[in-house]
């Protein structure tokens, strides 16, 4: 017993102390800065002229779209004559993903890496609120209703196709979508009001390993006269991980001869835009830093390493350092943006239990 306690000590020195990347610096490779698939298409008058315009306007582009993806509404409007020059300032690189080319014109579709540290010391500079916590994804229960009858599961469920073919994890809350397995239809009974399934909803956001799950029931009716469609959609949010419970309504109204599938299409949007602005609005992140004595429980050193790591890849938590420590815990001064609540969210998507009382932090397993 003794000689595996001075084992576990000396690896674990050798762990902490030695190496100064887990010590101090909680630094990751957060992929919220990297924006992919970004369309660029450009004539002018040589194709090396529209390649170099091409990739200033990728880099606009992206930028734009990480702010959207960061900020609220309100605050979005606050960078949008932002230059060119200084968004170049932020790039960390650039990568092809295709391209294609003739004499004069230029087509792409380009990555972009931004500087985290970089970007964040700007909305910090110029007091614009933001976050850059990424949840846990959300699983969708996308629920149709038309003529008296309620689909979820079923092929016929065309409100739930347009989900399952245009899934989107670019945003801060990844949407997932089931393929409808046995346990699912065991879980959850869209015949039944949603607060008798409450108690299996955890099952089954902990069995797609999700966050929580999102229903979203779009109902579709005509007008008395036929002459236009109507959609109601009404979309809940149902959070395990300490958030709120959300809700959302809207109507779609179309005339009849109008109909197409751009209508699902635009529902999607405005159920994806309602759960990125109410994470954001949850989770704003103050510039100001705070600093928490956390205990952090383990069983052994491999989890101990899981837990460091995943502190690391954190995006509020700007550095750590270990105090004490023994076989089973170890003491860590911690500083982070946000509060107290905001922390324990951000640990909750990465499998770990905080006590906001206590102070004391657990791997999930």
């Amino acid at each position: 017993m003794k000689y595996n306690f001075i084992k576990f000590f000396i690896i674990f020195f050798l762990i902490v102390f030695i190496n100064p990347n887990i010590l101090i610096s909680a630094t990751s490779e957060d992929k919220i800065f990297e924006v992919k698939n970004i369309s660029v298409e450009i004539e002018s008058t040589s194709s090396s002229k529209a390649r170099e315009i091409a990739l200033l306007e990728a880099q606009e582009k992206g930028f734009k779209n990480l702010m959207k993806k960061m900020l609220l509404e309100s605050e979005y409007e606050k960078i949008e004559t932002i230059n060119i020059e200084k968004i170049l300032e932020f790039v960390d690189a650039i990568e092809i993903q295709n391209e294609k080319t003739t004499a004069s014109k230029y087509l792409g579709s380009l990555t972009v890496m931004f500087n985290e540290e970089k970007v964040l010391r700007y909305l910090n500079r110029n007091e614009i609120k933001f976050t850059s916590l990424k949840s846990k994804p959300l699983l969708i229960l996308p629920i149709y209703k038309f003529a008296g009858v309620t689909y979820l599961w079923e092929k016929k469920n065309i409100w739930r196709n347009v989900w399952v073919k245009n899934s989107n994890d670019q945003g801060l809350i990844p949407i997932k979508s089931s393929d409808g397995k046995f346990t699912d239809f065991i879980y959850f009974n869209q015949d039944q009001a949603v607060k008798k399934n409450l108690g299996n909803l955890e099952l089954l956001a902990k069995s797609h390993n999700t966050s929580g799950v999102l229903i979203a029931i779009l109902k579709k009716k005509y007008s008395r006269d036929k002459s236009k469609i109507i959609f109601n959609l009404n979309s809940s949010i149902y959070r395990f991980d300490g958030g709120e419970t959300n809700t959302f309504e809207d109507v779609i109204e179309i005339y009849s001869n109008e109909y197409s599938d751009n209508i699902l299409n635009d529902a999607k949007v405005r159920v994806e835009q309602f759960i990125n602005q109410q994470w954001k609005t949850a989770n704003v992140i103050t510039s100001q830093k705070k600093l928490e004595r956390i205990t952090v429980f383990f069983n052994d050193l491999n989890d101990w390493i899981s837990i460091k790591r995943s502190i690391g890849d954190i995006s509020i938590v700007d550095k750590f350092n270990v105090r004490k420590f023994s076989h089973n815990k170890a003491i860590i001064f911690l500083s982070f943006s946000g509060n107290l609540n905001q922390l324990k969210v951000a640990f909750k998507q990465s499998d770990l239990d905080f006590d906001l009382n206590s102070k004391k932090l657990i791997l999930i397993k």
